[in-house]
């Protein structure tokens, strides 16, 4: 690191301290409660407080979550031996289990709301996206809060054949990779409550309603451990990815690219457009069709063995909409027609185009844009594995690969570009069209406890890591671009603001409506490099855990550490901070896997301590 680098460290442990004091100011208030156990039935949960500051700058930070959290867990082995709740017969099934999983959160930053305006990828994206105040109250108090049941399933084991079900909301997990999905796709993640940042992803999966089925077979020919799993969805479909924007403290680091109020300049014509989107029904939360069987359902299934040798290998295959592999997006944008009204009496308002730099305003006129979120059905084949290689490496290999048929993009084809028709004629094209690419995506990596005694002469440390690959198939890859809308010439110009019309106030950088594209170009290749080491001190009180992830394409990487403190096997403290750079480039890195180059600007101080019972 350089020495600018040190000095954000620096600043970064003393806001540590800073955090510190507010966690113990407005730390857990809930009184101690033991575990609760009835026999069959257990009773457990517990309560989390977890405030971050992010550093903004030498002189300052943004207090960016104060959120509160209570989990509450029922198990209750309800039916054993054949014989449920101790009373009834069961002739048909062996054992089953009930398993229910609450979660309430406040996230008392929505009632702080800071005034300061909250980092995007740009100084650009903070100016349009501005502050929490910004956001209207109906949205914050539906982001500050949550009640949901997370889980609620029921395990059944029967009597006479090797076969087990799981039914109910649910979470099912595939693959070897960690922190970053492969195969691990079943479940959506919400990005918007903390991004990809969460040290466990059970907290950002999305559970849904499932059935999932589990044959053991046991031993056929030279394999043993054969087993064969099909998971059902029914109706619960989820976008792969559920995403907030700025101003939201851990949304995607930019504005929403189909809200209202956008200027799209069209130099070639000196006319200035505003878009209001119709997505016929659609959203970044739903698609064009109804959630039931017919339209909305998913099936996948696995089959596992382990060879003679003792690889454990595991084949996957999973039919479903909108599920990103590797480094691909989950959904994208199809517009289906652009009509532009350029009459006088049409007029929106009126844009001054440089807040810095006031000059003659523009007259605005509205800009219809019928398109679509889509949300296609994909063919995802996947092959995972494993071997604890004890004589030579003394590792334990892992390695996932995934091919996914039909990932949706955005595309500036030209072919594919939909005219902006008007009533003085075309005036142009949409900045990018609709398409489907095929995409292959894989993991290798390694697991080994190494002794290394200088740091710790008392406990190995666990030492884990991984190198992704995504690769998009065809010949059309460099028209490829993402949803991200960063501030590269000469799609975006100058930040200006709305002066007049419904948005008067709003503030907004203009685009170039002649520019294809937005600089978010894919990459047929991009690649990920992860590495992570933890040991244990103090007799297993004190649990350090670092964790890196480059971006050799990009040029970016982001790094973290954790430090479990546990004061008594119930109460835990961690400190907290991740570190986000592009070494030393000012230009945007869009990373794909959103690891480290979109965060440049969000590095992160936190702490969070938990009480379980």
């Amino acid at each position: 690191m350089g020495e600018a680098r040190y000095g954000r460290l620096g600043r970064s442990l003393t806001l540590w301290v800073v955090v510190l004091a507010v966690s113990a100011l407005g730390g857990i208030r809930t009184p101690a409660v033991g575990m609760q156990k009835f026999g069959p039935l257990e009773l457990s949960g517990n309560v989390e407080t977890q405030d971050i500051l992010r550093d903004t700058s030498p002189e300052g930070f943004q207090f960016i979550q104060q959120r509160n959290t209570v989990r509450l867990r029922v198990d209750y082995d309800w039916l054993q031996h054949g014989k449920l709740i101790d009373r009834f017969e069961v002739p048909w099934a062996e054992r089953s289990r009930l398993f229910i999983l609450y979660r309430g959160v406040y996230d008392g930053v929505y009632d702080i709301a800071p005034g300061d305006n909250q980092h995007g990828q740009t100084r650009d994206d903070d100016l349009v996206g501005g502050s929490i105040k910004n956001l209207p109250s109906s949205q914050r108090t539906a982001d500050k809060f949550e009640n949901s049941l997370r889980e609620a399933y029921v395990d059944l084991r029967l009597k006479y054949y090797p076969v087990s079900f799981r039914i109910g909301r649910q979470q099912v997990i595939w693959g070897e990779a960690d922190q970053f999905r492969l195969m691990d796709i079943w479940n959506p993640l919400d990005t918007s409550w903390h991004f990809q940042q969460e040290q466990s992803w059970d907290n950002i999966r999305i559970p849904l309603w499932l059935w999932k089925g589990l044959w053991d077979i046991g031993t056929v020919g030279p394999l043993s451990n054969t087993f064969l799993e099909v998971v059902y969805n029914p109706f619960d479909f989820q976008p792969g990815i559920k995403s907030a924007f700025l101003p939201q403290p851990w949304g995607l680091p930019f504005p929403n690219p189909l809200r209202n109020g956008q200027i799209q300049r069209i130099g070639a014509t000196n006319l200035t457009l505003s878009p209001t989107f119709d997505l016929d029904g659609t959203s970044l939360t739903h698609g064009d069709f109804k959630r039931n069987p017919q339209d909305a359902s998913e099936v996948g299934t696995r089959f596992h063995f382990v060879t003679p040798l003792g690889i454990e290998l595991s084949m996957n295959y999973l039919y479903g909409r909108a599920r990103g592999v590797g480094a691909a997006p989950p959904f994208a944008v199809k517009i289906n027609g652009l009509t532009a009204d350029l009459r006088r009496s049409a007029l929106v308002g009126q844009y001054q185009p440089n807040v810095s730099n006031p000059t003659t305003p523009y007259d605005v006129f509205p800009l219809a844009v019928d398109a679509q979120v889509q949300y296609p059905y994909m063919h995802i084949f996947g092959l995972t594995g494993n071997y604890a290689d004890e004589d030579f490496t003394q590792s334990v290999l892992r390695f996932e690969m995934a091919y996914a048929m039909g990932e949706p993009y955005n595309t500036t084809d030209p072919s594919k570009l939909v005219p902006v028709n008007s009533n003085r004629g075309v005036i142009g094209t949409a900045p990018f069209g609709y398409t489907k690419e095929n995409v292959w995506a894989g993991m290798v990596g390694f697991d080994r406890p190494t002794w290394i005694r200088f740091l710790n002469p008392k406990a190995t440390w666990f030492l884990s890591g991984q190198a992704f690959w995504s690769y998009i198939d065809g010949h059309s890859v460099g028209r490829l671009v993402g949803n991200a809308p960063v501030g590269d010439e000469p799609y975006f110009g100058p930040i200006g603001q709305w002066i007049s019309g419904p948005y008067a106030g709003q503030t907004e950088r203009q685009q170039n409506g002649t520019a294809v594209g937005n600089g978010d170009q894919m990459r047929q290749w991009e690649h990920l490099i992860t590495f992570a080491a933890q040991s244990f001190y103090r007799a297993g009180t004190l649990v350090p855990f670092i964790a890196a992830a480059w971006d050799p394409v990009n040029d970016n990487c982001e790094l973290t550490w954790y430090l479990d403190y546990f004061h008594t096997n119930n109460f835990i403290i961690s400190p907290f901070q991740k570190f986000f750079w592009t070494y030393g480039s000012k230009a945007p890195s869009n990373d794909p896997w959103y690891a480290g180059g979109r965060f440049t600007r969000r590095d992160e101080t936190g702490i969070k301590v938990t009480y379980q019972f």
